[in-house]
């Protein structure tokens, strides 16, 4: 590696942006109203204020949650594609240069008449 260079286990970079869209869909389904109850059944009007603003504060953080956590996923499988681009692309140029059907880089600097 390079200095200063870096490497990027592809693989796992896919994969957490898959896991990541997997979660969000799990947490989407989690829906306040699977738990939420009429007021009358809490039985106290502070506990029911209670219930109801976190009820309320849930269903507005999973909103949020499930709509901002798409992007860093869409980005994380997008990011792990162009590596995965930009490898078939070096290896076919590489491929290439060593079966000759393919140009070689060093062909100019090796056809030069400096010197």
């Amino acid at each position: 590696m390079p200095d200063g260079g870096f490497v990027v286990d592809v693989e796992a970079l896919k994969k957490a942006g898959l896991g990541l869209s997997d979660l969000l869909g799990d947490v989407a389904g989690l829906a306040v109203e699977d738990i939420d109850c009429d007021r009358s059944y809490v039985g106290h009007t502070r506990l029911a204020d209670s219930y109801e603003s976190f009820t309320s504060r849930w269903s507005v953080g999973v909103s949020n949650l499930t709509e901002d956590g798409q992007q860093p996923s869409r980005r994380m499988i997008d990011a792990a594609g162009a590596y995965i681009e930009a490898d078939k692309a070096h290896a076919h140029t590489i491929n290439g240069i060593f079966t000759g059907t393919g140009d070689d880089p060093a062909v100019q600097a090796m056809d030069s008449n400096d010197g």
